[in-house]
């Protein structure tokens, strides 16, 4: 018996004996961890606001993990969410003595109150991402990227966590399922399971019909969650999406969502 195999074992058996509430139970069986890559885009208007003349925002390391997927992704499901953080975020900024806004390019662009004058989301959007960077490459942190993480940035964190254990729980398994008995759960926004290949790696996804929102993990590494129609549920989408390069395991859920048996690569 393996040593994995063993610690949910002995979890199982705390539980049964009162050691461990149901929740922590829980909890335990669906924990994960996230694939950190390298980050290549930056959202918005390439904006952010420093709080030090001589901060730079530069791509460097694996920063592009699970805080940066929640950044990027958390307002896809939940947008006026997110919008409440940012928009705390602004108004917390604006209490700030001197906050810098600078061009990701190296150059400023107004100080103090001309600064604050010209917050937009996309700019908060690239300050947390800006703040991730260097949480992530252990560089130290203001007090002001400091406050703005503990009020915005760990909430914003929980939330994203909080979405990624619900979809790892809630997936119907359709990887030996009939063509119909697939539709059935798709027409009734079931959440389903399956298993596929990208660039040669085995991948289990999770897909919920009911916001195209797609998780993908490789054991428990999860690699992203994200919705592929951003703004509706268009199952057509998902298709299109995974035909470019995931190669599906069973043939009958290439027919429901209309994917060829030959796929060309693509990126994500």
């Amino acid at each position: 018996m393996n040593k994995q195999i063993l610690s949910e074992e002995f979890r199982r058996m705390q539980k049964l004996a009162g050691i461990i509430t149901e929740d922590q139970y829980i909890q335990y069986i669906n924990e994960f961890s996230f694939h950190s890559s390298p980050d290549e885009d930056t959202p918005g208007n390439k904006q952010f606001v420093a709080f030090k003349e001589d901060d730079k925002y530069s791509i460097q390391g694996d920063t592009h993990g699970k805080l940066s997927h929640a950044i990027k992704h958390f307002g896809e499901f939940d947008p006026n969410s997110l919008s409440s953080e940012l928009n705390g975020a602004i108004n917390y900024i604006k209490t700030v003595e001197n906050p810098i806004l600078k061009n990701i390019n190296g150059s400023d662009i107004a100080s103090g109150d001309n600064a604050k004058k010209q917050l937009t989301p996309n700019a908060i959007l690239n300050t947390f991402d800006f703040i991730n960077d260097k949480i992530v490459n252990n560089q130290e942190l203001t007090p002001e990227e400091k406050e703005i993480k503990s009020k915005f940035l760990d909430k914003l964190n929980s939330d994203y966590e909080k979405l990624v254990q619900e979809y790892i729980s809630g997936g119907t398994d359709v990887n030996n399922m009939k063509e119909e008995e697939i539709k059935k759960l798709l027409s009734s926004n079931k959440k389903i399971a399956f298993k596929g290949s990208y660039k040669g790696n085995e991948v289990e996804y999770i897909l919920d019909p009911s916001n195209t929102g797609l998780l993908a993990k490789k054991g428990d590494n999860v690699s992203t969650l994200f919705r592929i129609d951003k703004k509706g549920n268009d199952i057509s989408k998902v298709g299109a999406y995974l035909n470019r390069g995931v190669e599906i395991n069973n043939p009958e859920l290439k027919k429901v969502l209309n994917i060829q048996i030959q796929s060309t690569p693509s990126t994500q």
